[in-house]
């Protein structure tokens, strides 16, 4: 059994929760029978009731484990999304009466869920790390990423699964777990810590690596898993400085066709152009408040690096007053020239609206690596291993990176994100698109910036 993340199963618990709770509410609350109507409109009501309760669990980040879910947290956040469903729901039937359930069920309801859901959260929190339910792991390796792996198990509630301790050589116990012994005792401590799972996070195996009594532990139906896949499936990213050639040479993903390829840009090309029929007035109104405020053009074109390390002229809405007469003046993103407009455009990313013309014109995708500045990808490339591959899928004007990283600059950060894009090329699918899609559309309408 693989140990992942819980929120795939946590929705979909939840959303039976959610119809257990106003079935119950039904029948304690509304003591008088409504009048007679089909099963099928009452399912349709309690329906809405159930989508926009999840929405808003989505929304307020209940199924992002990288965000903190200590109890203060998750409390917080949950009477934050069924308020919102609160006002959401009252909105609702305000314009259409007729879906209102008879009585103050959905009032009832939305108290007993949040008191529910937080029960159940606690509850299965707190069952992840304890015996049956979780996995008992050891972790080989005195790395990095073996670090890195043993905080995210301790952190988050999520992972159903808790850290025996190290195995290796010259390293001492910490605080993410004691060391057990050297890496050669690997079979020993197996039997004496009852283990499920042993990672190999070994930076370098050659030599010390005990294959036959790994190889005894597999056969007697121990799971032994690799560093960088476990990190990959528990944090939904590749590990950059822990990566082969061969890891990614050897590995499963890239797997992307032809034909997904062309329903992933038939789609793109749907979208947009649907956007821009929307969004027409609004641009509109935008160009007119950009040429108001400060003088020069409403838009702002920068070459960028696209599909095959190709250039491109990448168009925003300009968000900086011009201090030259050429592009010089954009080129330093220095935040005291940003206008009043411009502020407001980068905190709901309007001014990316203008890249729609370069998706219907091929330079770009929906979803994709963020295309750079040709300069800063010649620096990224000569320090950050695998950088170049960035340029093996057409950018996109949102990513797995930009949602999960943000659109922080430097070396560190950089990094971080990579690790994110290298996973959406690895797992490039429409399904993944529609996702980074969705958690665009929530950071937007939040007006914030993840990462």
């Amino acid at each position: 059994m693989k140990t992942s993340s819980l929120a795939p199963k946590l929705a979909w618990l939840e959303t039976a929760s959610t119809f257990g709770v106003l079935g119950i509410a039904l029948l304690v609350f509304v003591p008088a029978a409504p009048p007679a109507e089909p099963l099928w409109a009452l399912g349709a009501r309690m329906t809405i009731i159930a989508a926009v309760c999840m929405a808003a669990l989505y929304f307020n980040d209940l199924y992002d484990f990288d965000a903190p879910h200590d109890v203060a947290g998750l409390f917080g956040r949950l009477c934050r999304a069924l308020g919102t469903s609160a006002l959401i729901l009252g909105a609702v039937y305000l314009m259409f009466p007729a879906l209102m359930i008879h009585g103050n069920l959905t009032s009832y309801a939305l108290v007993a869920l949040l008191l529910t859901l937080f029960a159940m959260r606690g509850t299965i929190y707190a069952l992840a790390k304890r015996a049956p339910f979780t996995q008992r792991v050891l972790i080989m390796g005195q790395s990095a990423l073996a670090l890195d792996l043993a905080r995210h198990i301790r952190t988050r509630p999520d992972l159903a699964c808790t850290v025996l301790g190290f195995l290796g050589d010259g390293m001492a116990g910490g605080v993410l777990g004691p060391r057990l012994g050297g890496c050669a005792d690997v079979g020993v401590v197996v039997r004496r810590h009852r283990a499920d799972r042993v990672i190999v996070a070994m930076p370098d195996r050659r030599g010390t690596l005990p294959v036959a009594d790994l190889l005894a532990c597999r056969v007697r139906g121990l799971a032994i898993e690799d560093g960088i896949q476990a990190y990959e499936r528990f944090c939904r990213r590749l590990p950059v400085e822990a990566l082969t050639p061969s890891a990614l040479i050897f590995g499963d993903g890239f797997g992307v066709t032809r034909t997904q390829l062309a329903i992933k840009r038939v789609l793109g090309l749907v979208i947009t152009l649907a956007a821009l029929v929307v969004a027409a007035p609004v641009i509109g109104l935008i160009v007119l408040l950009i040429r108001l405020e400060t003088p020069g053009g409403a838009f702002f074109i920068q070459e960028r690096v696209g599909l095959g390390g190709k250039p491109f002229r990448l168009i925003k809405f300009r968000t900086m007053r011009v201090v030259t007469a050429d592009n010089e003046g954009y080129l330093r993103d220095n935040t005291s020239r940003v206008t009043r407009v411009g502020h407001i455009l980068r905190k709901y990313r309007l001014d990316e609206i203008p890249q729609f013309i370069n998706i219907l014109r091929g330079d770009m995708s929906l979803v994709g690596p963020r295309p750079e500045i040709p300069h800063i990808v010649n620096a990224y490339a000569a320090a950050i291993p695998f950088y170049d591959l960035r340029h093996e899928v057409r950018p996109g004007l949102t990513g797995w990176a930009q949602v999960k990283a943000g659109y922080t600059m430097g070396i560190e950060e950089t990094k971080r994100k990579l690790c994110c894009d290298l996973y959406y090329i690895k797992h490039l699918s429409i399904h993944f698109d529609l996702r980074i899609l969705f958690d665009t559309v929530k950071f937007v309408l939040g007006g914030r910036r993840p990462g």
